[in-house]
This record gives structure tokens, sequence and C-alpha cells, in this order.
């Protein structure tokens, strides 16, 4: 079995559209990570005002001097004192004179990242005239009433709401800011999404002639004559083709690690989700968990995709056809059309889909349950069992219609 493994991976390595495809998605995804990092700067009124890089390692500096620090009042006391060197008019706040004066780079922007953070939390809150406890209470009882809205655009049910006020319970009552660095940017579309992406394209462009280019060429009536016969070189190719996908997916995912780290720095594995992608997010989850947790769905998720597509080929005896159905269903329509609310059983379907489900603020982060036997899963939760169900049944299946394919009777 291994070396007719060995010898599936050397046929699809040999193929230069695997390695062209791959390397394109690879330039591809190191532009989107970091290219705007190395060739991009702000100009602001015709004037240059600074590279992107400075503008990202400025971002990173404050927020690390804030990471540590509870949101309480004496933070937001600080964020309400610098907000009196902000110009009234909008016109001002995004003039060259104010973006590049002290009173802006040292009093304003090292509040900004968590400022943004206060005011979607508070819904736009005005805090002028409340100081002491009362600023605290007020953002976080804000928080709980924004949670409530939320979850009734979810069209959850009380069953539902329940689960949820019981985790918010784990949550702590009052946010201690850590930066996300990395962690936040795997979870974002730069991260997983985007690989997701590139490798549901991989997958459809080069491993849907795994199986079919034996029937075109007409040499599936060698596996006649073999010793081993079918089972054994069906397995093999499944095998070889998920090895590839696996290596193609670890390869974009440890470069575009490797650009996040050297660009955003590791961060705060222990970061709260909620201040650093998800505000209204009511699980008691890190940063860190989140990013293992994606990353382990986007191995699966492509493993299972794999095997999904080979199957298909082996169905349809077509390379084309099988690679319209990846694209159109595993991509454009998953992202192209949005399943309302009120259908929530087919919503809920829709958004474990991997494409979405790796979007953090669509699938990931999606409260409606799944309840199966009275045991509550989360999307992503069941992600996991649905994966692998997914892979099994195809397999076997493929496994039938590949043993008792007759090459003669074409």
């Amino acid at each position: 079995m291994t070396r007719l493994t060995g010898f599936e991976l050397k046929k699809i390595l040999q193929k230069k559209i695997v390695w062209v495809t791959f390397v394109i998605f690879l330039v591809f995804q190191v532009f989107i990570t970091s290219g705007a990092y190395f060739i991009a700067s702000r100009y602001v009124d015709g004037k240059f005002l600074e590279t992107k890089a400075d503008w990202f390692k400025t971002d990173r500096r404050n927020s690390e001097k804030l990471s540590g620090r509870k949101i309480d009042n004496t933070l937001l006391a600080e964020i309400e004192e610098s907000k009196k060197y902000i110009p009234e008019e909008a016109g001002e706040r995004e003039s060259y004179a104010y973006l590049s004066s002290d009173e802006y780079n040292k009093k304003v922007r090292p509040y900004e990242i968590i400022n943004r953070l206060v005011q979607y939390m508070a819904g736009g809150i005005k805090n002028e005239d409340k100081t002491g406890a009362l600023v605290q209470e007020m953002l976080y009882s804000t928080r709980h009433k924004a949670q409530e809205i939320l979850w009734d655009d979810y069209k959850l049910s009380k069953a539902e709401k329940e689960y949820w006020r019981e985790k918010e319970k784990e949550v702590p009552e009052v946010f201690t800011y850590q930066y996300g660095g990395m962690y936040e940017k795997i979870i974002d579309m730069s991260g997983c999404y985007y690989i997701c992406m590139f490798i549901t394209f991989f997958i459809a462009i080069c491993i849907t002639s795994i199986f079919t280019d034996e029937h075109i060429r007409r040499t599936d009536q060698l596996i006649l004559c073999t010793k081993y016969g079918r089972w054994q070189s069906y397995v093999a190719k499944i095998i070889a083709g998920c090895i590839v996908v696996t290596s193609a997916t670890l390869i974009l995912f440890v470069i575009t690690l490797a650009c996040f780290i050297g660009i955003y720095g590791m961060g705060s594995f222990s970061a709260m989700v909620q201040v650093v992608i998800a505000p209204l997010y009511p699980g008691n989850i890190s940063a860190g968990k989140t990013s293992i947790i994606m990353v382990l769905l986007l191995l699966l998720s492509s493993v299972v995709l794999s095997i999904v597509t080979m199957v298909l080929s082996e169905l349809l005896k077509s390379n084309t056809g099988t690679m319209a159905i990846v694209i159109a269903v595993g991509f454009l329509l998953a992202r192209l059309v949005a399943i309302p609310a009120d259908f929530k059983f087919i919503g809920k379907i829709w958004n474990m889909l991997p494409i979405n489900l790796l979007k953090a603020d669509e699938g990931f982060f999606d409260l409606r349950l799944w309840n199966i036997f009275g045991i509550k899963f989360t999307l992503w939760q069941m992600a996991f069992v649905a994966y692998i169900i997914i892979g099994v049944i195809f397999f076997f299946i493929g496994k039938r219609k590949y043993c008792k394919y007759q090459a003669g009777g074409r």
C-alpha cells in the first residue's frame, strides 16, 4: 500500500498545473497577508503621512502598552480625556495638520483601538456626564442589551437564549484588554478564511483528475490486471490526494503565520475574543483557543473536501463538471447567497460550509445551536462531527462505485 500510495503521489506531483496553481495561490496569500505592510503608504490632503509599516508598528506598540489593563472606570476616564483633543468638525479630524500633530499621536491615537472596542460595546452611548461606577455599569449593561437584540436577530429560541445566558456568566464582568496579535489575524479574514478559499480552488483545479485521468486515457482496464486490485488502488488514490491537499494547506498556513508573527507579533494567547474580534460573543473562549479550533477546522475541511471532490469526479467521470460543482457550491453560492434568519435550519447548515464557518462574523460565532438528544452544540462543534461523517460516507460511496466499475461497459 505504501508503494502504491507513493506512486499515486508521484503522479500528482509530476503535473505542472499542481505546482503552478499552488505557487499562484501562495503568492496571493502572501500579498494579502503582508503586501500592504511593504508597499503601501498613507497620504492625507495630498501629503505623505506615514508608511503602512509605520502605521502597523504604531498601532501594535500602542496596543501592547494597553495590554493587561482592565476596561474599567480608570481606563474609560482616560479615553474620555483623550477625546478632548479631537476636533469637533469631521473634516478637521481627517486633516493632515491634525493627524500629524503631537496632540493626536501622543494623546488620542494611543487609545483609538480600544476606543473603537468600547464604542461597539456601548452602542454609541454618551458618557460625557457620567463618572465613577456609572460609566462602567452603563458600558457592560448596554453590551448585554445589545446581545439580546442580536439574539432576536438570530431568531434564537428560549432554550438557546438561556444556554447563552449561562455561558455569559462564565465571562468576566469587567473585561481585561489584551493585544490579540497574530491570533486576531488568524481568526480574521486574512487568516483561515482566505486559506480556505484558495485551497477550495486548488482542490477543484488539481484534485479532480486523480480518478478521471484513468477513464479519459482508458488506462482503467489495467487496474483489473493488478496484483492488489481495485480496493488498494482506490485507497491509495484517496490517501495521496489528501496528503497533497493537507500539505498545501499546512504550507499556506505556516507561511501566513510567519508573516503575521513578523508584522503583528505573537499577541496574548489568553486574550478574550470579546476584546479581539467579537465584543458581543457570550462564550468564555480565548483568541488563542479560537485560533487553534479554526486551524483544525481548516485542516479537517480541506481533507473532507478533497475526498468529496475525488468521489464526485469518479461518479461524474468529468473534471469540468466536478470543478464546476466544487467552485459553485463550495465558494460562489456559499458566499453570494445569504440565508434569511427565518430559515433557521437551512441557515445553520449553510453556515457550516467551510468557507462560511471560517468567516468569524458569520459562521464561527453564529449563535444558533444544534440540539442532539438534548445536548446543545454550537455550529463549529457540530462541524467536526458533520465533516467526519460526510467524509466517511463519501469515501464508501466512492469505494462502491470504483470497485464495481467495468471498463468494458463504456
